[in-house]
């Protein structure tokens, strides 16, 4: 018995994406913030750190690497149970990170994009679900605190399929604003036509990002996992899921329901 109900299964199938309300209790949301706030104070102390540091827009690397609590959500039992069943056993993560975007960002629309691109081939992609994006939102994301847009029911269209041109990724004809409060989550199918949203209001929007693949991907560069981390990977999920399994042979790693 998987987790989807029958309408969360058809939306996930036919939209490409999934709100998950209130995922994290206020306490749980608290240490979560608090772990972020401790990740983003080393992160601006030590410059050699990986990720991206062009405000608005700033991107910590690997944040799974700074705090325990930060890598319990790579499991987390009211989120990874639905990556788990729409993209399969062989689940694996692909990389992980935490976004911060201030206030009034340039934007056009060019930034419509999916998370597979280019990168595979061979593979036709609109009938392969070959990644999913889990995301924790730390902050209330409303129409102007720069939510992210989708476009659904776009991770079906084939590769050649002629995009509208727009100058706002707003103005994309159909798409679709992902608001939630904080301490819920969203994934989506890593195929889906996606697109940041300019942050109108005053607080800045901070979102940790999952990635997951399958066995067979490689982790994509400057998100393997540490010894430290790989020492800390207790359970056969936690170490399938960095990258501790063999990729094509072998049972995969149980599904926890503790």
């Amino acid at each position: 018995m998987g987790v989807l109900t029958d309408a969360q299964r058809i939306a996930f199938e036919s939209n490409g994406y999934l709100i998950l309300h209130d995922v994290l209790s206020a306490d749980e949301l608290a240490k979560v913030r608090a772990a972020a706030n401790r990740a983003e104070d080393r992160w601006r102390a030590d410059l050699s750190l990986p990720g991206y540091r062009e405000w608005p827009f700033e991107e910590i690397d690997a944040i799974m690497e700074y705090d325990d609590v930060l890598f319990d959500l790579v499991e987390h039992p009211q989120v990874f149970p639905y990556v788990h069943e729409v993209l399969g056993p062989d689940v694996q993560l692909i990389d992980h990170a935490y976004y911060m975007t201030g206030r009034d960002g340039a934007l056009n629309g060019s930034a419509w994009h999916t998370d597979l691109g280019n990168r595979i081939h061979g593979i036709y992609r609109p009938r392969s679900t070959l990644m999913v994006r889990a995301i924790f939102a730390l902050e209330d994301i409303g129409a102007r605190s720069g939510p992210t847009l989708v476009l659904p029911g776009s991770h079906r269209y084939p590769d050649d399929f002629d995009l509208p041109q727009v100058s706002d990724p707003v103005e994309m004809p159909g798409s679709v604003a992902l608001e939630c409060a904080a301490g819920s989550a969203y994934i989506y199918n890593g195929n889906l036509l996606h697109a940041p949203s300019t942050n109108r209001s005053n607080v800045t929007r901070r979102v940790l990002l999952f990635n997951y693949g399958h066995r067979w991907m490689r982790m994509w560069r400057g998100h393997g996992p540490s010894a430290a981390l790989i020492a800390k990977a207790g359970t056969p999920m936690r170490q399938q899921l960095i990258g501790q399994w063999r990729a094509y042979y072998g049972t995969n790693a149980p599904l926890s329901t503790a």
